[in-house]
């Protein structure tokens, strides 16, 4: 369970943080995960008993930026609106992609496609079987457009298929006319860096942490 507690509010009483696990573990929560910015809300967290189990960059690309060129590998999949019968296979790619801590469920997938006003939700098959080979799933609320998530089987990567989910999303962002597109991703991520650079996003001098309590 990811606290949603917004921090001006936990950063003047973290004792709100706990009232908001015990909530957590009455609907059957018994992981708790809190994100926080900055030096003050991560003073806050260590003071507070917890501690921080992972770190990620955030990275924004401006609108007004000609869309990248789709490499002329990434022609051979069909990208498609995602459905009921993708799941699935989706969950199947974001676990390859992904170590157990950030790897989605049916439930946690959900939620990331309900995280912000509109959605878009689209997969890449390939093959006379229509193999998932990728899928992503780009938001758009105040404005601003967001990669909620992005995941390419490991057989299929290295062809331009991520590039090609991502510049759908932009394209569909534009069309809202985003000020910008944001994207986190894990620092230790270097493929997934290099990608985001190369396609214009700008990595923020400031990342997000994620923290845990120390007891549960």
């Amino acid at each position: 369970m990811l606290v949603t507690v917004p921090p001006q509010v936990w950063v003047r009483d973290p004792e709100i943080l706990t009232r908001a696990m015990a909530v957590g573990k009455g609907m059957g929560f018994s992981r708790f995960l809190v994100q926080a910015t900055g030096a003050t809300q991560k003073a806050v967290l260590v003071a507070a008993g917890f501690h921080e189990v992972d770190r990620l960059h955030v990275l924004f690309r401006r609108s007004s930026l000609p869309l990248p060129e789709v490499p002329a590998s990434a022609r051979i999949a069909r990208l498609q609106r995602a459905s009921s019968l993708h799941i699935d296979e989706v969950i199947r790619v974001d676990n390859a992609c992904f170590e157990p801590f950030w790897a989605m469920n049916q439930l946690a997938l959900a939620e990331a496609v309900a995280a912000t006003p509109r959605s878009r939700f689209r997969v890449v098959t390939v093959g006379d079987s229509d193999e998932l080979a990728g899928y992503a799933i780009f938001g758009l609320g105040g404005g601003e457009g967001y990669l909620q998530r992005i995941a390419v089987d490991p057989r299929w990567q290295g062809r331009g298929f991520a590039t090609r989910l991502i510049v759908d999303g932009l394209r569909w962002t534009k069309r809202w006319r985003t000020r910008r597109v944001g994207v986190n991703t894990q620092q230790r991520n270097e493929k997934a860096l290099k990608l985001y650079l190369k396609l214009d996003f700008e990595l923020q001098a400031e990342g997000i942490s994620i923290f845990e309590p120390s007891s549960p």
